[in-house]
């Protein structure tokens, strides 16, 4: 049974109004570390979300500290351009980032491996873009009825949604090279916000 409680919708625009404010003054890089790479989840409760990462972190075999939820999830609403402000709602995913240099490194391994045996795929360019920008996105992977990594991904992360006990949120997870790579991308977004609030 879940024991998560959306927060409700007066509250996470008073988030969202709390981020504007903020992200005005702060520099960019601290506002991501303050509100995304940092604290609690506004989803989840600071007992259940170590309990979101303890299990991940365990089935990947990383450290807790490696496994954050990122996103909507975590702020309460969405920063990407399409989505700005957007408050997390029902239809909204649970967005984890792993940060572990030795899966990263070999999960490529294991792409090139398969890359290198003549085999292509479809969403291999942009396999490619996402991995120059240092994170491997498992929907860009090689399909999983040949590829055995992407199979076991998404197989985990539908039955760990199915459990329910995060909610009835899909659960999705990137994987990054390193803290540098998580950060710059997430700059990227918080970054447009503070341009567009400072322009206002």
């Amino acid at each position: 049974m879940t024991r998560v409680e959306k927060p409700d919708d007066t509250v996470l625009a008073g988030l969202v109004a709390e981020f504007k404010r903020a992200i005005c003054d702060l520099e960019v890089s601290v506002a991501v570390q303050k509100y995304l790479t940092y604290g609690p989840c506004c989803l989840l409760s600071s007992d259940v979300y170590f309990e979101l990462k303890r299990e991940i972190a365990e089935q990947f075999k990383l450290h807790p500290t490696e496994v954050l939820v990122v996103g909507s999830a975590k702020l309460g609403f969405s920063i990407v351009p399409k989505k700005r402000y957007r408050l997390f709602n029902d239809e909204s995913d649970i967005d984890v980032a792993l940060v572990a240099p030795q899966l990263f490194e070999q999960v490529w391994a294991e792409v090139y491996d398969y890359w290198y045996g003549g085999a292509y795929w479809e969403q291999h360019d942009k396999f490619c873009h996402y991995l120059f920008q240092g994170w491997i996105r498992p929907d860009k992977l090689p399909p999983s009825a040949q590829f055995n990594r992407a199979a076991e991904w998404w197989e985990y992360f539908r039955k760990l949604t199915n459990t329910a006990r995060y909610g009835p949120y899909k659960i999705r997870a990137g994987l990054y090279k390193s803290w540098r790579f998580l950060e710059t991308y997430q700059r990227l977004c918080v970054g447009q916000c503070k341009h567009t609030e400072l322009s206002s």
